[in-house]
């Protein structure tokens, strides 16, 4: 049966240039319209929101508002990470039918949503996939989440209806839909005279997806966390064929969601899993949002590394068959799940305890993917991944036997004396990175300017590392060769032709000889991009300045006297005589005498580094502040440390410098940060 067409779009025009051909699919919060731009002659998709027609004219147009703010930021995203359905225009219209009608148009898709591929696949009698392939399938929107959560945005309503299958250049792919629909849709219900005149409630999150913060407030806020709920309840799905929250009404759902003793689980829902990967699930799915994974890239990070730990545990049962390939009937059979006491179950969820001696929810050990050692062994653990997906086809039902090997020796955490564990030794960041301990300093500057005042007290309680230089030409390039970086080039809002044309050749990348040199030209969502590529984030704007200066309260990354020639590359006045410094970047961390209270260098000058904050002048006048971090929503973000082409004034460790978030200009680029534990 063809979808209703509730507003009569089908066969009109809307916004003077889309024509909307037919009604492609419905939900609760909108009609999606097949359309063509009749300017681009390409067809497009156009989504229409169903709301209140009693809304008032002051709340039309400040809903209408507040879609456009989140149609710039989608578009941002999506320039950034080609996991995310591009965003072309919004605008509103009276439909033929006479409704008020919000409205996005989004680029046209072809393919399906995920929800229709799993019932299609349940209606042919296999609707369950093996592990590695539905972690391998997923891990295109683990990636376009990362790339937003780096800048603190979070989705707030991931289900498979809004991950759409497509092909892209012959490959199949996932992308995100719907980014920002669950934020206004939630600032919407907050215009209660209209919900009271209908006795109508707007829920701005899908309810078999839904974490606990979602169906309480008492959980805590919403966020990047959210997601990562979300997307494991959606792996679940994908690997089981069914969903992992069940229940007949909204109590049912915040029960199964909120329940310490209920947790879903791919072994609960029938799949065979490693206990590795059930310990990563525990833990993305903690009824406390502090428990859980930060972002979607520690979730997949974590993920990876486990199913990595399972390849390994084969190659060693290979190995020790003089030899000879594993065969199905070679390999081992399956551990037995432990034993646990029979509980109730609700709606298919299965109550299962954890097993003797494993830590209970909440308590959980650290992310595998915190101490994974940079880009390198993150390809290495996705070969290694691939490497799952070719066996488990290869080996058909004994992939059950293979994905229940256990891990190697060396990767089981070592016992102490009397059957406790050990404590775990801490891992060092990587090479090409320093760790920056917890702590509590001064933030701002009671000399500084308007917006570096008042100084304040931040504590930050996670250690985290932090890139040792700002992020390459030749690194930034890998990214845009590998297809998840866009690549880099003078742009942005205030960005004329003239512009591109006369100052674009400054641009680090235009070089060949600049390939160890900063990149610049990377505006905030592309900075975010390669984080997201490396298993990385964006520092927050507190990290950043904590690593500049630590906790002595110094001007400068190296104290409070003002660079010299080896500090920092920074404008210099005529006759300095610091030669071609200042002229230019240089190559990272050629100012060796410039380093911080961490070892991390070029903090101060070479190019203005992003950070994962938007803009907020009177962010410093809240007063003491724990792990703070501005969202970032609005047009502006914050650049950081000053460049080769401003003076040292601003490079000072508390300077900020409110800028474009869309622009790419000749000194900005950028370093990346990861959470220590």
């Amino acid at each position: 049966m063809a979808p209703s067409d509730p507003f009569g779009w089908a066969g009109a025009t809307i916004g003077g240039k889309y024509r909307l051909d037919a009604v492609v699919g419905e939900g609760g919060f909108g009609v999606v319209y097949r359309g063509h731009h009749l300017g681009f002659d390409e067809p497009v998709a156009v989504k229409c929101l169903k709301l209140l027609g009693s809304l008032a004219p002051a709340e039309r147009e400040a809903f209408q508002r507040m879609l456009l703010n989140e149609g710039r930021l989608l578009h941002r995203l999506s320039r950034a990470s080609a996991g995310i359905v591009q965003a072309l225009d919004t605008g509103a219209a009276v439909s033929p039918s006479g409704e008020w009608t919000p409205y996005l148009v989004l680029e046209w898709l072809d393919g399906a949503p995920l929800d229709h591929d799993i019932a299609a696949r349940r209606a042919r009698g296999g609707a369950a996939r093996p592990l590695a392939e539905a972690i391998a399938l997923l891990a295109p929107a683990a990636h376009a989440l990362e790339v937003a959560h780096a800048q603190g945005v979070a989705h707030r309503d991931i289900k498979p209806a809004n991950l759409f299958l497509t092909d892209i250049g012959g490959r199949r792919t996932l992308k995100v839909l719907d980014f920002g629909i669950a934020k206004v849709l939630g600032e919407l219900s907050s215009m209660t005279q209209a919900m009271a005149e209908t006795g109508s409630a707007l829920r701005a999150f899908t309810v078999h997806y839904g974490a606990p913060e979602q169906f309480h407030q008492r959980f805590g806020a919403t966020g990047p966390w959210t997601d990562v709920f979300a997307l494991a309840l959606v792996l679940i799905e994908v690997a089981s064929g069914s969903r992992a929250l069940l229940g007949s009404d909204v109590t049912q759902l915040y029960i199964a969601a909120t329940d310490p003793a209920f947790r879903p689980s791919l072994r609960g829902a029938g799949v065979s899993a490693p206990e590795a990967v059930e310990a990563v699930l525990r833990r993305a799915l903690a009824v406390e949002p502090r428990e859980r994974y930060r972002t979607a890239g520690e979730l997949w990070g974590a993920l990876e590394a486990a199913m990595a730990a399972a390849v390994a545990s084969v190659a060693l049962a290979a190995d020790a068959t003089a030899g000879a390939p594993p065969t199905p009937a070679a390999l081992p059979p399956p551990e037995p799940a432990p034993p646990v006491a029979p509980l109730t179950t609700m709606g298919g969820i299965t109550a299962s305890a954890p097993p003797p001696g494993a830590p209970p929810p909440g308590s959980l050990p650290a992310a595998p993917a915190a101490a994974a050692a940079g880009a390198a062994r993150r390809r290495g653990l996705l070969l290694a991944v691939v490497s799952a997906v070719a066996l488990a086809a290869a080996l058909g039902a004994g992939a059950v036997a293979f994905f229940q090997l256990r891990a190697p020796d060396d990767a089981l955490p070592a016992r102490a004396g009397g059957g406790l564990t050990a404590p775990p030794a801490e891992a060092p960041p990587p090479r090409d990175m320093v760790r920056v301990p917890a702590g509590r300093f001064s933030m701002g500057s009671a000399k500084g300017g308007k917006s570096e005042r008042p100084p304040h007290e931040v504590t930050l309680t996670r250690a985290f590392d932090l890139d040792r230089t700002e992020v390459t030409v030749a690194a930034y390039q890998r990214c845009v060769d590998a297809g998840r970086c866009t690549p880099s080039g003078l742009h942005g809002p205030r960005a004329s032709d003239a512009d591109v044309e006369q100052r674009g050749a400054l641009c680090t990348a235009a070089d060949p000889a600049k390939a160890q040199h900063p990149i610049s030209c990377v505006d905030q969502a592309q900075a975010a991009a390669y984080c997201a590529f490396v298993g990385k984030r964006l520092p927050t704007e507190a990290e950043w300045e904590y690593a500049a200066r630590g906790a002595d309260g110094r001007e400068y990354p190296w104290g409070n006297e003002p660079p010299g020639c080896a500090h920092a590359v920074v404008s210099r006045p005529a006759g300095q005589g610091c030669g071609a410094i200042g002229k230019g970047t240089q190559e990272v961390g050629s100012a060796t005498a410039g380093a911080s209270p961490s070892g991390a260098l070029d903090m101060a000058g070479n190019v203005w580094e992003w950070v994962a904050d938007g803009w907020d002048p009177g962010a410093y006048a809240k007063g003491a502040q724990t792990d703070p971090q501005v969202p970032a929503t609005g047009s502006k973000g914050v650049l950081r440390g000053g460049s080769w082409d401003f003076s040292a004034s601003t490079a000072k460790s508390t300077f900020r410098l409110a800028f474009d978030r869309e622009a790419g200009d000749v000194s900005t680029g950028f370093r990346c940060a990861r959470t220590a534990d």
